[in-house]
């Protein structure tokens, strides 16, 4: 008698953000999985407090903080932010690093966020520039 084994594979399903239907079905368009959790990742940062109806708690100064001085202080302060965002907000992510570097040159922020999800084995890897917009 042999016994088979099998893991559980947890698929992440959200919907898409630019909201395009489906050209065959006509429903809104879902992303899975890693682009799902990248997605959600990078909403909790650029989202303000407040801007989610009913749910004070969740997004991050991060926006504000851009307009501060460009220089190491700042970023530090933005890199605690961000990881303070991401482990109150996304209990899915484990974050393995974040790196934060102030570019005077360009008055931005650059970041690195490595992370994986948790019961996955893979890592990701996602840079975005923060810029002032307004």
């Amino acid at each position: 008698m042999s016994i088979k084994l099998t893991k559980n594979i947890k698929t992440f399903v959200d919907i898409s953000l630019d909201f395009t239907p489906n050209p065959l079905t006509g429903d809104l368009t879902t992303i899975k999985n890693d682009r799902a959790i990248n997605n959600a990742v990078k909403n909790l940062v650029l989202i303000t407090p407040n801007e989610v109806p009913f749910r004070r708690d969740i997004g991050s100064m991060v926006s504000g903080l851009v307009f501060e001085l460009c220089d190491e202080a700042s970023a530090t302060i933005i890199n605690d932010e961000i990881r303070r965002t991401i482990e109150y907000n996304e209990p899915r992510v484990n974050i393995i690093s974040l790196v934060t570097n102030a570019r005077p040159d360009t008055n931005d922020f650059r970041v690195i966020l490595t992370y994986n999800i948790i019961g996955a084995d893979e890592t990701f890897v996602v840079e975005q520039i923060l810029t002032p917009t307004r």
